[in-house]
């Protein structure tokens, strides 16, 4: 979460460290946190889910 003005908080996620998903902007540091664990609630779900640790559409190994 980095601070964007006064009352606007950007929310940002990764899974490995290097490429981060933009998950938006919020008017309080609550909203922000809350929109952080929505997201990662989300990410785990799809992984289990999928079998992968990624919102993002990967491609298969062959």
């Amino acid at each position: 979460m980095s601070k964007v003005t006064d009352k606007l908080y950007a929310v940002a996620a990764t899974v490995d460290g290097k490429e981060y998903d933009f998950v938006g902007n919020y008017r309080s540091v609550r909203e922000a946190q809350q929109a952080g664990r929505r997201y990662a609630k989300d990410l785990v779900h799809n992984s289990m889910a999928s079998g992968r640790l990624s919102l993002k559409q990967q491609p298969l190994a062959a």
